[in-house]
């Protein structure tokens, strides 16, 4: 009895140690677990601490959103007028049947004639003014012999045009005023950014008063070379959808204010691709204003060749990483430029108070300023910012004391090929001259010469600078016509064409 007693005994402490091992165990097993949390937690926190959640703000639509683009598009639509253009352009054609066939051409050379074919464009406009005054674009009304403005109301009248500008490609032209007129008003493109709402209204593919919205997708849009060389570009970009006929046409903030003149699209297949491109609304009040008030566009003149400014150049200079600005490569002598002080080698950091970010930014705000007018001029020389005041001349005045008379024989005016432009226009050589100005009525326009053009030989002689060039149409003085070897701004194409000299 004693003997069983004493052996139960034993079994029950082993048993009660089992469990105390078991519990020990469970215990530790806890403790690292609680510890792993621990960890785990701070973890949490630490990463909490250094990285946060995107804010999402919810915009309720207290304000009426669902309706504000029909809310715009009828407020707006009677302010939109249709475009119809009608005229002739002059193009080269082959003197006989074979002549474009490389073998004739071997053996009688090149022979070409001018002839004259008819064209017709459409294309959108926005009233501006109660006197009846309509921001279009250039290539909508350029080579016009007619324009016929329809409005809203179903009316039509013929148009005169007031003035056009190629290098902003705006254009005003004017009707009488109606009753039932209603006009627009431009906004502050300065103002608008990227990701607002927009609505385009035109006439796409001759579909009047259509209209379409979209978002802001970015600003300053430059480098684009749809202006050419000499042309100004500072676009609006948009996903609203723009079409052939929408050109001319209102770009709309959800204020009802005019922000852009819808100007060209970028697509491989000629429709809409979400690459949309406006001229902002300031650039088309300066250049309106000033077509207006003058007939032509009045534009300042500094003097100075420039360039942008790159991370590694940036490094060299001294300047801040971040540093935008463009540097002084050459300062014309006796320019406004030079007047105010300015050196080879200053960085060019604010003009008028506003900063520079690019040789394109620059250009536009010069040109936009008025003749006489004193501007302030921050820039960078050897590491130190100075502060000069400049008094802005006229483009005009300058280019005309620039170019010799000899040129009034073909009435085009023309620059020197340089790397920027041909890298511009996606050409590797570089020689040259580019024509940046056609004369209507011009012996080089009955020729069939465009801005853009590029001219290598004048009677089969090179020319690779404006001065020569100048230089050998002078000694053409005399002759009944003159022999160009151009690359066509069209097709990118070189062909030899004769001038018939007036």
């Amino acid at each position: 009895m004693k003997v069983t007693e004493k052996k139960s005994r034993l079994e029950g402490e082993m048993r009660s140690g089992v469990k105390r091992t078991y519990l020990f165990i469970a215990a530790a097993v806890i403790g690292m677990l609680l510890v792993f949390a621990g960890a785990g937690n701070r973890a949490e926190k630490q990463a909490s601490a250094q990285s946060s959640p995107a804010e999402v703000v919810v915009i309720k639509d207290e304000s009426g959103f669902t309706t504000a683009i029909s809310s715009i598009a009828e407020a707006m639509i009677p302010t939109v007028v249709h475009i119809d253009i009608t005229g002739t352009v002059v193009q080269q054609a082959p003197a006989f049947p074979f002549g474009n066939d490389p073998f004739f051409r071997d053996f009688f050379g090149p022979q070409q004639r001018q002839q004259r074919v008819p064209i017709r464009a459409l294309g959108s406009g926005v009233i501006i003014s109660a006197d009846g005054y309509i921001i279009t674009n250039n290539h909508v009304v350029a080579n016009a012999e007619e324009i016929t403005v329809e409005l809203y109301d179903g009316t039509t009248q013929k148009a005169t045009l007031v003035g056009a500008d190629p290098n902003t490609d705006l254009a005003v032209v004017k009707i009488e005023p109606t009753s039932n007129m209603r006009y627009a008003t431009l906004g502050d493109s300065d103002a608008v950014k990227v990701g607002e709402w927009v609505v385009a209204i035109g006439s796409p593919r001759g579909l009047d008063w259509t209209v379409t919205a979209g978002i802001v997708s970015a600003k300053n849009r430059s480098e684009i070379g749809a202006l050419g060389p000499a042309g100004y570009e500072d676009f609006i970009q948009t996903d609203a959808s723009i079409n052939p006929g929408n050109s001319g046409g209102p770009l709309i903030n959800l204020r009802g204010e005019v922000i852009g003149i819808n100007s060209l699209i970028v697509s491989a297949s000629m429709g809409s691709e979400g690459l949309g491109f406006a001229i902002p609304s300031n650039i088309a009040k300066d250049i309106s204003r000033s077509l207006i008030e003058h007939g032509k566009v009045v534009r300042g003149y500094l003097g100075v060749n420039i360039q942008d400014i790159t991370p590694e150049m940036a490094r060299g200079l001294k300047l801040e990483k971040d540093a935008r600005g463009v540097i002084v490569t050459d300062v014309v002598p006796g320019s406004p430029a030079e007047k105010a002080g300015l050196e080879q080698g200053d960085v060019i950091l604010q003009y008028d108070e506003k900063r520079v970010e690019s040789v394109a930014k620059l250009r536009n705000m010069a040109a936009a300023t008025a003749p006489g007018q004193r501007v302030k001029i921050a820039v960078s020389r050897e590491g130190k910012e100075l502060e000069l005041f400049l008094t802005a001349g006229e483009l005009a005045r300058t280019q005309e004391k620039r170019r010799p008379a000899e040129n009034d024989l073909l009435g085009v005016s023309v620059d020197t090929v340089t790397p920027q432009i041909a890298k511009q226009l996606g050409i590797r050589r570089v020689a040259g001259v580019i024509v940046t100005e056609v004369i209507p009525g011009s012996a080089g326009e009955s020729a069939g010469l465009q801005r853009g053009d590029i001219i290598y030989r004048v009677n089969n002689s090179k020319v690779d600078s404006a001065d020569e060039f100048d230089r050998r149409i002078a000694e053409a003085k005399g002759q009944d016509n003159v022999m160009l070897l151009v690359r066509d701004v069209q097709s990118g194409n070189s062909r030899y064409i004769t001038v018939t000299l007036k």
